[in-house]
């Protein structure tokens, strides 16, 4: 061994002695494997340059720990095998095997077996009192066929990040147990420093804990009863009960409970019960109960309940309510309630809702919006705000005339419920002309077959040539009858009731705003100088579209 390996061997030789010969084959095998096969068990050896040095070893009667060493083959190629997860079910004790196959490990002389794992192999057991009683024990793994679990999309991303990968897989051994070990490892508790630093070893990643109390922060399969972590806590796949955490908590599968964080919350799949982040709060599947954030709520899927944020909430579908200073955003479809200081958006809504400034659903099938805009493609609720877009809805103009006005123009926009009108007059009763421009409701129903009837109540301010601020408001009540000719065309009348106010302070009250009226049934002015007038009259319009 010293002629092909150039290693010099050092030894008294008293332990040699009254060894006897041995004599064996080898090929490609290592010094280690070597030396396992040629020394007793009372010869241990350490290496140091080129020299192996043997020494005796006393062996206990009755030793409270067991010593194994050896190398994982492939069964069908008896390539070493690095990587591979061995492990003591009862104390947690685990070691991974280098890039070579070689593992050594020290377990209590009570536990019956260890478990070997490794990913794409069969999983395999080991009695302790079937081991032979040299040093080194070699064990065989089967693989199995992984292709058919392999989509082409995910080998191509195996392939791209291969290289990454390998050496991730080399420095974090723990992770590799994550991959290896598929057996469900529990504890009633743990306490870990650091994720991997703690009471469940590096097998942490496979132990689902009752209670889990991470100082800094810590990584576990999952949790049943609380977890408290001073940072942060990872699990790999549920969490039962409570979660706290000062700066994240991150759950690769679903949430039962509550789950609190100083900064963000990120489950894998649904979260169920409630939820509450500093900053963000964000679910890969469904959430069903509360969602509070102090910026934002992302849900990928259903939301059953209620998504508080500060700034916005995010979700495929909600059946409940979202509740943003901003923006409420639901992909598909709202059945509940979105309000916000700003902008909501559903692609299908059923039920309310309200906005500081814009309402967008592109089908309301029943319900409310009230904003400022409200816009969609069509609308069997109400839309109630300063101006409404329905595409399928209302989109009239209107050209007028009435006792005041011989000219008047006006636009029509939402619903036939309730419409949003914008109109502007013009009479040329002087060298400068009298003019008007307002906005008013209104809304309209079928009588039968062309007919209708509207009720519209709009809001005019009238000046004299340039714009002037004086008091000078004209409120008209409409009620008449609409007959459609054609689809785009109709003619409608009917009469109007006329408050006019004017201030009899005003440099034209003399010459103009008191002779606006061309008569009334009520004349009267208050203290303060404002003029009251009330009078019938009628409009006459042609609709266009």
């Amino acid at each position: 061994m010293s002629e092909q390996t150039g290693l010099v061997f050092s030894y008294s030789s008293n332990i040699i002695n009254d060894l006897p010969t041995v004599s064996i084959n080898i090929k490609h095998k290592t010094v280690r494997e070597a030396l396992a096969l040629l020394l007793p068990g009372n010869i241990s050896y350490k290496a140091k340059n080129n020299y192996i040095i043997l020494k005796e070893r006393s062996i206990e009667k009755n030793p409270k720990k067991a010593e194994l060493n050896g190398y994982v083959y492939d069964k069908a190629t008896d390539k070493k095998v690095a990587n591979v997860t061995i492990y003591d079910k009862k104390s947690l004790q685990s070691v991974t095997t280098d890039d070579y196959g070689y593992y050594s490990m020290s377990i209590p002389i009570k536990n019956q077996s260890i478990i070997i794992n490794k990913e794409n192999y069969k999983d395999t057991c080991i009695i302790l009192s079937e081991l032979q009683t040299n040093s080194m024990t070699f064990i065989n793994l089967s693989p199995v066929d992984s292709t058919k679990k392999d989509s082409v999309v995910w080998k191509e991303k195996l392939k791209e990040l291969g290289n990454y990968t390998n050496k991730m897989v080399r420095e974090f051994k723990s992770y590799v147990n994550t991959r290896n070990v598929t057996d469900t490892l529990s504890r009633n508790f743990q306490v870990s420093l650091l994720p991997y630093i703690g009471t469940n070893h590096k097998l942490s990643g496979n132990v689902y804990n009752n209670y889990s109390f991470n100082i800094f922060g810590g990584y576990a399969r999952g949790v049943r009863v609380l977890e408290i972590g001073g940072f942060f806590n990872i699990d790999k796949e549920d969490v039962h009960g409570v979660q706290l955490a000062g700066f994240f908590n991150l759950v690769g599968d679903t949430v039962k409970g509550i789950q609190l964080a100083g900064f963000f919350n990120i489950t894998g799949k649904s979260m169920n019960g409630f939820q509450a982040a500093g900053f963000t709060n964000i679910n890969l599947g469904e959430l069903n109960g509360i969602n509070a954030a102090g910026f934002v709520n992302a849900n990928l899927g259903k939301v059953k309940g209620v998504q508080l944020a500060g700034y916005v909430n995010y979700a495929k579908q909600v059946e409940g309510i979202q509740g943003a200073g901003f923006v409420n955003f639901a992909l598909q479809e709202v059945k509940g309630a979105q309000l916000t200081g700003f902008v909501n958006h559903t692609k299908v809504l059923e039920g309310i809702q309200i906005a500081g400034f814009v309402n967008h659903a592109k089908y309301v099938k029943k319900g409310l919006q009230i904003a400022l805009v409200n816009i969609s493609d069509s609308c069997k609720g109400l839309p109630i705000g300063v101006f409404s877009f329905v595409r399928t809805g209302v989109h009239q103009l209107e050209i007028s005339g009435d006792e005041i006005f011989k000219a008047n123009i006006g636009f029509r926009t939402g619903v036939s419920k309730f419409y949003n009108i914008f109109n502007v007059g013009i009479d040329k009763r002087s060298d400068e002309p009298l003019w008007s421009f307002g906005y008013g409701l209104g809304t309209s129903f079928k009588i039968k077959n062309k007919l209708r009837s509207d009720i519209t109540l709009t809001a005019n301010h009238v000046s004299k040539g340039a714009f002037k601020e004086a008091e000078s408001e004209l409120y008209k009540l409409y009620w008449g009858v609409e007959y459609k000719f054609k689809k785009k065309f109709s003619i409608a009348a009917g009469p109007v009731l006329n408050l006019y106010i004017s201030d009899t302070h005003s440099i034209d009250y003399e010459s103009t705003y008191s002779h606006i009226a061309p008569y009334s049934f009520y004349d009267n002015t208050s203290n303060d100088g404002f003029n009251f007038k009330a009078w019938l009259g009628a409009k006459v319009a042609l609709r266009f579209f």
